[in-house]
């Protein structure tokens, strides 16, 4: 008998979904299309949304269309995390302002944090075990392999 692998919950930075919307060729729209086809089980917070919703005139793509899209993409969207969760990583991320991404991505058990903030998030590869922080292309990697 074969056991059904339980899909990755992967916790998307702001980053990941507002470059996933602007070209759809590269990792990131790759890992939108995967959540879209329930491959992964797509998160963001709150948060995340109304910072892509914020941004998303930069890529020229209204805030309707992201609403639109991210309903089908994403499995879920999460109310912003605990302040105690957040004030705890704010002891260990480079800009505080970050804190809520590792927070949200603990408290939804997510496997991985996908992100492409080399500056800010990537740089804490390594330092948690869960959920773990990932590029699309690493993920990418992960998952095919």
């Amino acid at each position: 008998m074969v056991k059904k692998s339980k899909s990755l919950k992967v916790f998307f930075n702001a980053s990941v979904i507002l470059a996933g919307l602007h070209s759809p060729r590269g990792g990131s729209a790759k890992l939108l299309t995967w959540a879209k086809k329930r491959k992964i089980s797509g998160i963001a917070s709150e948060i995340i949304l109304d910072e892509v919703l914020s941004r998303c005139g930069k890529i020229n793509i209204t805030k309707n269309e992201v609403n639109r899209k991210l309903q089908s993409v994403l499995s879920e969207i999460t109310p912003p995390p605990k302040r105690s969760t957040v004030d705890a990583f704010k002891k260990i991320v480079v800009d505080v302002g970050d804190a809520h991404v590792l927070a949200s991505g603990k408290e939804t058990k997510a496997d991985y944090i996908v992100s492409l903030d080399k500056k800010h998030i990537l740089v804490l590869k390594g330092k948690f075990k869960n959920p773990k922080i990932v590029s699309p292309g690493e993920l990418i990697e992960i998952i095919s392999d």
